[in-house]
């Protein structure tokens, strides 16, 4: 089978990742560039910027003479690879074999995936399908060999053909400054009268070998397919991880809902496709020198959906204070679970909107996890103790018999019994309690006032009559 590679360019990364999560700023319109502070050059431009004349690898000073009002922001290295990991993730869906060629670039191989799709037009159609959807700009092109794709993609080729002869008279134009030869070996080769690919090919790669470093020899090795070029294909992970740099800090708690909500749009986008569910989410809020903030988020009965999350979320943020302007936003989402179907009774009749584990997952972003509590049965015979408060949905470690004839409503403390009964029932003996320091000794009867009113009394051995409970 004949091999075919794909390579997809990505040249303003971080740009299109600053765009897309400030939609309304400026910077389509003011000109804007990504700085690489290690070389004091341009490595990425918008528009604006390219109009006014400033290219990439352009220095800052000369940059800063053709657009007086021109914004400059410094490369993170850590927002391309994540936006890269984002798109990677999502054509992962549709292409199995990608590698991370480099921080701006996605390698695919191409041929094993024909028999799925038919044929090369195809599964371009479904690929570009997928990288339109991440509002990026890419260029892209198909290559013999993973260095002639990458070439080619980085001159901006945008052609999709397995044929090699189209490939290699293309590949024949392209200028050394595009290749990932150094810039000493470029300049060694334009000394001697090698100005362009065309002209490199012409010599054999023995000649090659002799006359130049290992370097040229290997990258023409490579690109001519005479050199195997091993790759390290790409495992998508299970958790999501994402990370935001905002335009401009953020003081105010309520404008800081419009980059969370693009976080959970991603979320849900990850957790919709693989059909998972989740039910907790880490936020960590950068602060301007002040420490980070985490907030974990939680919901009883899993959710995907952004808007879902979006209302905890806003609640728990009623319990935040700001001490310095947010300037990043990472969302960790680690351990999820597979979706299963609503299971619904035919005959149930209308419900209420909200379930019983959404209420508790409300309750709790509201006032805290430790105020939300559910009342559950102990394996006890002191009527106090029998009830207890546990957090969250804590159930029983063990089913155990409920007591028979208790009464519906208990007086905490039991209080002395002030009026005249008559007993109808008992007496019943709880004697117990003496590992944990309360011990109880009480005959409990079940009696009737002259009103009518049944109550659940017992009598001490000392023989004061205590009420504790009033039978409904």
């Amino acid at each position: 089978m004949q091999k075919i590679w794909l390579y997809v360019y990505f040249p303003n990364l971080q740009l299109d990742a600053l765009l897309q999560q400030n939609p309304s700023s400026n910077l389509h319109t003011q000109g804007y560039v990504i700085l690489d502070e290690q070389t004091n050059q341009v490595c990425q431009l918008n528009h604006a910027a390219y109009q006014a004349g400033i290219r990439l690898g352009m220095g800052l000073g000369t940059a800063a003479m053709l657009k007086a009002d021109l914004q400059v922001i410094p490369y993170q290295q850590k927002i391309t690879k994540n936006r890269l990991n984002d798109i990677a993730q999502n054509l992962y869906l549709v292409t199995s074999d990608i590698c991370f060629f480099n921080d701006n670039g996605l390698l695919l191989q191409v041929h094993n995936m024909l028999n799925l799709y038919g044929n090369l037009t195809s599964y371009w159609q479904v690929v570009q399908q997928q990288l339109l959807g991440q509002q990026v700009h890419f260029h892209y092109a198909t290559g013999h060999s993973p260095l002639a794709a990458k070439l080619l993609a980085i001159t901006a080729w945008d052609q999709i053909t397995d044929n090699i002869q189209t490939i290699k008279r293309a590949i024949l134009q392209a200028s050394l400054q595009h290749t990932d030869l150094t810039v000493k070996a470029v300049k060694k080769l334009q000394r001697v009268g090698v100005h362009n690919m065309q002209d490199l090919l012409k010599i054999s790669l023995a000649d090659i070998a002799k006359r130049f470093d290992i370097e040229v020899a290997t990258y023409i090795g490579k690109i001519t397919a005479q050199i195997n070029h091993p790759v390290s294909f790409f495992h998508p992970k299970k958790s999501f991880d994402r990370f935001i740099e905002l335009l401009y800090d953020i003081e105010n708690i309520q404008i800081l809902q419009a980059p969370l909500t693009q976080l959970l749009q991603g979320l849900e986008l990850f957790l919709k496709t693989r059909d998972l569910l989740t039910q907790t989410l880490v936020f960590t809020l950068s602060q301007r020198d002040e420490k980070s903030i985490e907030l974990k988020v939680h919901s009883q009965q899993g959710e995907y959906l952004a808007k879902s999350w979006a209302v905890l979320i806003s609640l728990k943020l009623e319990n935040i204070t700001l001490s310095a302007p947010v300037f990043a936003i990472r969302l960790i989402v680690e351990n999820t679970y597979i979706r299963t179907p609503d299971k619904s009774d035919l005959f149930a009749g209308n419900q209420g909107r909200l379930s019983r584990l959404q209420l508790i997952s409300l309750l709790q972003a509201k006032l805290g996890e430790a105020a939300v509590s559910s009342p559950t049965l102990t394996n006890d015979y002191r009527p106090e103790q029998v009830i207890q408060n546990a957090e969250g949905l804590t159930k029983a470690i063990q089913p155990f018999k409920l007591y028979a004839l208790r009464p519906s409503f208990l007086l905490t403390p039991p209080q002395l019994l002030q009026e005249k009964v008559s007993i109808a029932f008992g007496p019943e003996r709880i004697e117990t309690g003496w590992w944990d320091a309360k011990p109880i000794i009480r005959d409990y009867f079940i009696a009737r006032n002259q009103l009518g009113q049944w109550y659940w009394v017992f009598k001490t051995p000392k023989g004061d009559w205590y009420l504790h409970g009033v039978f409904s």
